[in-house]
């Protein structure tokens, strides 16, 4: 009998999703939706499974995962779950969609495959081939409501990730040339010398994959790709895809020694402040609900990436940060997305009083809109504090005074538009282009509630969990 060790659950992390997308084409759409549903719990179910275990190691010559992998595969897994279970509400309000339900459902199996891929890899090669898949499975999911803006979207966002993916195929092979190896536990365990070819890896893989990420400047996919794609897709995009190029870019970092060369963390924070910077005042200029989500998902990866340079107790902040925003954030999108179906439109000068109009969403709104911007009792306030601290025990002043500024900037732009959307009063009665439907309301309220847990009461266990992902990459226990 097969014992139901690591390995198993791995096998079923791996094939849920696969299968999933597999099973998506069968003929009855409602076949297709519950077989992306049930992978998709199976999936999360799977990963939990691995981080209550804590098991870590590597599994034959390609698998691998530790503390840091399992926190991510949760993050990643529990996302798709609950994107797939607002998609069929989705689904039913849009009109002539370009893709039938059976390829929505495989793609996003797809999808969701690839970042899991990504995660459970020990081989920084076959890492890349991951986050080069999930571009061209979250590409077409892009066009499923058949815009022009949609269509131009999905090739921006193809071909500025392509490029920057390049980017990071030179970084691994000046890697491999210098180490020759790219197994990143083994690199990490036993880490190379700091020569030239190897900073100049890490810092084309910090372009690379900071591009997927949507550092600026490489960040102008981001906002397009984002606001056009269907918003359980874009839950799923800014929630936990960024995250993920941003971990495959993290096992590249992890192979330099603590405390890392001065050079790379310069380069790191230079890109961290400048984009989560750019981001919270771009963001106060948007007419569309979503382009303003977006340009805050960039900017919490500006922040994170900052937590990530300054390492020790703000390398933990960083962790919980993007943790508690993949919940935060998706809930935003399910909000949103209830909002465009009900409104027929995303300009923010178009919508107002929510709060009669859709009483559920409207408030789920409000909530991830202040999870979001780190507002207390949230994970992310949490987690954005503990970057603030880190940089305040390193003496960085101006680092914190910079962070500071930028979340104060996006926490008011983001929070007064989606308030002006909610309790501002209407001119004139609009008419709803369809009949309000809130049943997407409750998952936002539950991703929400988890960003809410995880700021007021850290279990134990997770918080022991982010601590040992946080000590993998050289941070401090806060």
């Amino acid at each position: 009998m097969i014992g139901l060790g690591p390995a198993f659950w791995l096998f079923v992390l791996l094939a849920a999703p696969a299968a999933a997308a597999v099973l998506a084409l069968l003929p009855d759409p409602r076949a297709s939706q519950w077989a992306a549903r049930t992978g998709s719990v199976v999936a999360f179910a799977a990963a939990s499974v691995l981080l209550a275990s804590g098991a870590g190691g590597t599994y034959g010559p390609y698998l691998g995962i530790d503390a840091l992998s399992e926190l991510f595969l949760v993050m990643v897994t529990a996302v798709y779950a609950t994107s797939t279970w607002y998609s069929a509400r989705y689904l039913a309000g849009v009109k002539r969609p370009f893709l039938t339900p059976q390829i929505y459902y495989a793609l996003l199996g797809a999808f969701a495959f690839a970042m899991v891929a990504v995660l459970v890899v020990s081989d920084l090669g076959l890492m890349w081939i991951g986050i080069e898949a999930t571009t061209v499975a979250s590409a077409l999911l892009v066009v499923l409501e058949r815009k022009p803006t949609s269509v131009e979207a999905a090739w921006r966002y193809t071909l500025i990730a392509s490029a920057g993916l390049t980017i990071a195929l030179f970084a691994l092979l000046l890697l491999y040339t210098d180490t020759g190896t790219l197994n990143a536990f083994q690199l990490a365990a036993h880490p190379p010398a700091v020569t030239l070819p190897v900073e100049m890896a890490v810092g084309l893989a910090l372009v690379g994959y900071g591009t997927k990420v949507g550092l600026f400047p490489m960040h102008t996919w981001l906002p397009d790709a984002h606001s056009e794609a269907p918003s359980p897709v874009s839950a799923m995009f800014s929630g936990v895809l960024l995250p993920t190029a941003l971990y495959a870019f993290l096992r590249v970092y992890n192979i330099l020694p603590v405390p890392v060369p001065a050079p790379i963390a310069d380069l790191l924070l230079a890109f961290g402040l400048a984009t989560a910077i750019v981001a919270a005042f771009l963001l106060q200029h948007q007419r569309s609900f979503k382009r303003l989500l977006a340009y805050s998902s960039m900017e919490v990866m500006g922040l994170a990436l900052v937590g990530i340079s300054l390492g020790g107790i703000a390398l933990y902040g960083a962790l919980l940060l993007l943790l508690a925003h993949a919940f935060a954030k998706s809930s935003a999108f399910y909000c949103a997305g209830n909002v465009l179906q009900t409104t027929g439109t995303s300009h923010i000068d178009d919508v107002r009083d929510l709060r009669h109009r859709l009483p559920w969403t409207g408030t789920a709104w409000v909530l991830s809109g202040l999870a979001v911007t780190g507002a207390p009792p949230f994970g992310t306030f949490v987690g954005e504090l503990l970057i603030v601290a880190g940089a305040i025990a390193l003496g960085a002043y101006w680092v914190a005074a910079i962070v500071v500024i930028a979340i104060l900037v996006a926490f008011l732009g983001v929070n007064g538009q989606i308030g002006r959307m909610v309790f501002g009063e209407e001119s004139a009665p609009a008419p709803a282009v369809t009949a309000p439907n809130e049943r997407g309301a409750g998952v936002a309220w539950l991703n929400v509630g988890v960003a809410l847990v995880l700021g007021l009461a850290s279990l134990p266990y997770l918080s022991e969990t982010v601590r040992s992902a946080a000590l993998i990459l050289g941070g401090r226990l806060p």
